[in-house]
């Protein structure tokens, strides 16, 4: 009886996900204002973005925002919870409450063509129109002395959002200001820092939703070593994870003791694209890659990843194209893989040996 109702709930989980993705999603773009004023009900989320030196005393800026109307689908909730064989009015009070905090930017409606504004220093700057899935980028340039720099050269400029009577009104976000020199370390999260499971697909939705984050031993350790010394490194944290869980991940690096970074997740805001497919999941990692290496021509990298996915095959491919420029590669070892597999073999054809190790 109870195998039963486990696969009666299982079924019924994915029978109320595949109605849930067959849902329109509403933009609502009818709604708008003309002006693109921030309605009472919407909110803004700011993610930390980078910048660097201009010359001539100036840095550029990036912003980067997400508006959105916060929703509750409830149908998520029960139907991610019977997938997993869960009966969701029997989850303990705390796992409810975790799972209600994981899945919330989920839980969103995206708002397009509205406009926002953040104040530097004593300028209000207007980011352009937010695009269909809410999301609005912009650059600005301003004065270095509007930064606040750390011993290492990289400086910090805190902006604020400009929404005279809406409760949002002064809330700040930053940007890293990157100098030209130095090191990148480039790390995935899933199976490199933080334990997911990303080969078992409800074992990593459980580890997602329902479980507490659980940081692989050592690694926050070993990334504190690298930040501590006097190489000027930036870290910069690459996942295929969407969007709509950079809260939930920014607080898990920072509650187990990661070096601040930049947070490089997958451009999407619906749960409806949860997992990237490893075509996703190589074009998203190589295209963040490409730009770092385009916009920090005097930087080298370290990268960091798990034998999971295609974390090696990215790194080899990137290796490959900028040979001068990849320190090392170091790969963890979640497949029971050793250096000697075929595997490693063909992927890291023509890069020295010495140059990436596999790590248990």
């Amino acid at each position: 009886m109870c195998q039963q109702n486990g696969r009666l709930r299982g079924g019924l989980g994915i029978l109320c996900l595949l109605i849930c993705m067959l849902l329109p999603h509403p933009l609502r773009a009818e709604a708008q204002d003309a002006q693109g004023t921030l309605d009472a009900d919407e909110s803004v989320l700011f993610f930390p973005a980078i910048g660097w030196a201009q010359g001539d005393g100036a840095i550029m800026v990036n912003v980067d925002a997400w508006v959105f109307q916060q929703e509750r689908q409830r149908v998520l909730d029960f139907a991610l919870a019977a997938y997993l064989d869960i009966d969701y009015d029997k989850l303990p009070p705390e796992r409810r409450a975790l799972l209600e905090q994981r899945v919330r930017y989920f839980h969103v409606d995206s708002e397009r063509n509205e406009t926002i504004h953040v104040r530097i220093g004593s300028e209000v700057l207007t980011l352009p129109k937010t695009n269909p899935s809410g999301r609005a980028h912009g650059a600005f340039l301003v004065k270095r002395d509007l930064a606040q720099w750390r011993a290492d050269g990289v400086g910090r400029v805190v902006y604020t959002l400009q929404a005279p009577g809406h409760a949002l009104h002064g809330q700040t976000g930053h940007a890293w200001i990157l100098p030209e020199e130095g090191i990148f370390v480039v790390s995935d999260i899933d199976d490199t820092i933080k334990h997911s499971s990303v080969l078992d697909r409800k074992a990593l939705l459980r580890n997602t939703f329902l479980e507490p984050f659980q940081a692989v031993p050592g690694m926050a350790a070993w990334y504190r070593e690298m930040a501590a010394g006097d190489a000027q490194v930036f870290f910069h944290y690459l996942s295929a994870s969407p969007l709509a869980l950079h809260p939930a991940l920014s607080g898990f690096l920072a509650e187990n003791g990661f070096p601040q970074g930049r947070l490089h997740l997958r451009e999407s805001t619906s749960w409806r694209t949860l997992y990237a497919d490893a075509k996703g999941n190589t074009a998203h990692k190589t295209s963040v890659l490409e730009r770092l290496a385009e916009k920090f021509p005097k930087r080298k990298f370290i990268l960091i990843g798990d034998s999971g996915e295609r974390d090696p095959e990215i790194y080899a491919d990137f290796t490959r194209k900028h040979p001068e420029r990849v320190l090392a590669i170091h790969i963890r070892n979640v497949t029971g893989e050793d250096k000697t597999a075929p595997r490693y073999q063909a992927t890291f054809t023509g890069i020295a040996p010495e140059q990436w190790r596999i790590r248990d």
